[in-house]
C-alpha cells in the first residue's frame, strides 16, 4: 500500500504536456525530444521543474521577386540566411550564383523556442535547394551534433565545407616554426589562413559556443565546443557576429565573425586551432577527423540528401520538386 501511494505522489509532480497545432508549416524535430527535456530536480526536498525547450522546424518555397535578402524577409525567413547562402554558394560554385528575380528556392531551418514561443539562440539552416539553375543545386547542413556541410549538383556530392575561411591562403601549418613577431622557433598550435580584412569566419562543425572575448595575443576569440569534447578556436577576429552569445548552439557554416588583426598578428588572418583536453592537435589532419568525422561514402551522402528532402516535404506540406530515387538505381 505504501508503495502505491509513493508512486502516485511521484507521478503527480510531472506536468501534463499539451502539444499545440502550429500553423506556419512547422513540426518538432525528428528525434521527438525537446532540446532540454522537462526535468525534476530535488532541492531541499522540493521538486523544481525546468522550463521546456522545443526544436521547431520551418520550411518555405520562395520565388525570388527582387533580391535574395528582401525575398527571404518578406516570407518570414531570417534574412541572415541570405548572407550565409551567398557566401557558401560563392565558394562552392565555379561561377557566381546570380538571382535575376524569377528563381525559386526551398529552405528548411530549425529554431529553439520556449513554451511561450520566445526564440532561444539563432536559427539554424538545414537545407537549401535552388530550382531554376542550369544544374540542380542543393546544400545540406547536418542536423545532428556532428557532420559536414555538403553541396550537391545533380545529386552528386560536389564539395564539402572543411575550412573556416573561404578562399584563404594557408600561410603557416601546425608544428614548430620561427615566430614572425618574436623570433625564435616556437610551437605553432594551429594553422594560419590569410584573407582580406573582414572576410567571414565560419564554424567548421556543429557545436555550442563556449567562449567569446579576448585572449592575450590571440586578440578577439570565439570557441566552439563539439559533441566529441573537442574545441575549435577562431582568433585574431576583427569583430564578432552580434547574434551569438555563449551557450548558443551553432550549425556548421555559421558566420562567427570576420577576419582581422586583433592580438599579435602581422596582417589580416585567421589563426584556427582544434584542442582536445586543452591539448592542441593538427586541425588539418587529426583535428578534422575528430570534429568532422570521416568523409561520407556516396550512399551516406545520398542518405543525408534524401533525409533533408523528406524534412522539406514535411515542412512545406507538399512534395519536393525532386522525385526521390532508389538507392538501387545506378
Amino acid at each position: 500500500m505504501m508503495q502505491r501511494w509513493l508512486i502516485m505522489a511521484l507521478l503527480s509532480v510531472y506536468p501534463v504536456v499539451v502539444e499545440a497545432n502550429w500553423r506556419e508549416s512547422l513540426f518538432l524535430s525528428p528525434s521527438g525530444a525537446p532540446l532540454d527535456k522537462i526535468q525534476a530536480a530535488t532541492e531541499k526536498g522540493r521538486f523544481i521543474t525546468q522550463p521546456r525547450l522545443d526544436t521547431l522546424t520551418f520550411g518555405r518555397d520562395i520565388t525570388i521577386a527582387t533580391s535574395l535578402y528582401e525575398s527571404l524577409a518578406v516570407e518570414g525567413v531570417p534574412p541572415r540566411f541570405a548572407t550565409k547562402l551567398e557566401a557558401l554558394l560563392g565558394e562552392f560554385m565555379e561561377a557566381p550564383v546570380e538571382f535575376s528575380g524569377s528563381e525559386r528556392i526551398q529552405l528548411v531551418w530549425e529554431e529553439d523556442r520556449r513554451e511561450d514561443g520566445s526564440l532561444v539562440g539563432p536559427p539554424r539552416l538545414n537545407y537549401a535547394g535552388l530550382l531554376d539553375q542550369a544544374a540542380r543545386i542543393e546544400v545540406v547542413w547536418p542536423v545532428d551534433k556532428k557532420g559536414i556541410v555538403m553541396l550537391f549538383k545533380n545529386e552528386e556530392l560536389l564539395d564539402t565545407l572543411q575550412l573556416p575561411v573561404f578562399g584563404a591562403r594557408l600561410t603557416s601549418r601546425f608544428g614548430n616554426r620561427r615566430h614572425p613577431v618574436y623570433g625564435g622557433v616556437r610551437p605553432h598550435n594551429g594553422i594560419d589562413l590569410a584573407a582580406p580584412y573582414g572576410t567571414p569566419v565560419i564554424t567548421t562543425a556543429p557545436g555550442r559556443i563556449s567562449f567569446i572575448g579576448r585572449q592575450g595575443g590571440y586578440g578577439r576569440v570565439m570557441e566552439v565546443e563539439h559533441e566529441t569534447g573537442a574545441i575549435s578556436r577562431y582568433t585574431h577576429l576583427s569583430q564578432f557576429s552580434p547574434q551569438f552569445s555563449v551557450d548558443d548552439l551553432v550549425n556548421a557554416g555559421e558566420i562567427l565573425g570576420e577576419v582581422g588583426t586583433s592580438g599579435v598578428a602581422t596582417g589580416p588572418n585567421l589563426h584556427y586551432e582544434v584542442r582536445v583536453n586543452d591539448r592542441p592537435i593538427d586541425p588539418m589532419e587529426q583535428g578534422r577527423r575528430i570534429i568532422l568525422g570521416e568523409q561520407p561514402t556516396r550512399l551516406e551522402s545520398l542518405a543525408s540528401l534524401y533525409e533533408a528532402r523528406g524534412r522539406l516535404e514535411q515542412a512545406i506540406g507538399i512534395s519536393s520538386i525532386y522525385d526521390l530515387i532508389s538507392f538501387n538505381e545506378p
